[in-house]
């Protein structure tokens, strides 16, 4: 276990390593159709993959039927797992998650879902309980390290009192990006930094993942 200082002075524990299809094939049935394709999954049934339980000044998390809920004190605060996705084939990232509580501006307190990660680079779909998402490419541990890819940030169908479905998908040499099965943004397929998958809570917001997947198409 190492901890990364990611954008908007994000901490992310980084846990595990990357999954492949046959050790997630007992619980994947629920979110897929095709069991080989599954390259990672986890439902927070139980701890498999590690995942931090701890209470500290950054943050706090947990596991709580079949729930993990991450909680941001300062700043940003997130979890990650190595995830070896072979980036010439098609496939998605998906995660189900509940903003609990926290501001909910956009510009200063936004969550994240986020891939292709190194210990410093990598890629952020963000979202906040005022509905917006936008997309973003970050260089370093502060948000002026970051840029928001144009057109992306958005209103979308965000539904600020329940879960939400955040999808990925890479389809040939175009990434796009859902909320709820609501396509609302695309970009250019671009290559990853590193392996690291997961999700952060915007700095005061908590959060609480259903399932985080990871499949072929």
């Amino acid at each position: 276990m190492r901890v990364l200082l990611l954008p908007v002075a994000f901490c992310i524990v980084v846990n595990g390593l990357g999954q492949t299809a046959g050790s997630a094939q007992s619980t994947a049935t629920a979110h897929t159709d095709s069991l080989s394709n599954v390259v990672f999954f986890d439902d927070f049934n139980d701890n498999k993959n590690n995942w931090t339980i701890d209470d500290n000044k950054r943050g706090s998390s947990r596991l709580d039927g079949g729930l993990y809920y991450l909680k941001a004190a300062g700043h940003a605060y997130g979890e990650a797992q190595e995830v070896h996705i072979d980036t010439r084939k098609d496939f998605e990232i998906e995660a189900s998650i509940k903003i609990l509580d926290g501001n909910s501006e956009h510009k200063y307190y936004y969550s994240m879902l986020f891939w292709g990660r190194n210990a410093k680079d990598g890629y952020y779909f963000t979202f906040a309980k005022d509905g917006y998402a936008s997309v973003e490419i970050c260089s370093g541990k502060n948000q002026r390290d970051c840029i928001v890819k144009s057109g992306s940030l958005q209103k979308t169908t965000l539904n600020p009192e329940g879960f939400n479905v955040y999808r990925i998908r890479k389809t040939g040499n175009t990434f796009s990006f859902f909320v709820n099965g609501t396509l609302f943004y695309s970009m250019p397929f671009a290559p990853f930094f590193g392996n690291l998958v997961g999700f952060g809570a915007g700095r005061k917001v908590s959060l609480a993942v259903d399932y985080l997947k990871v499949i072929y198409l």
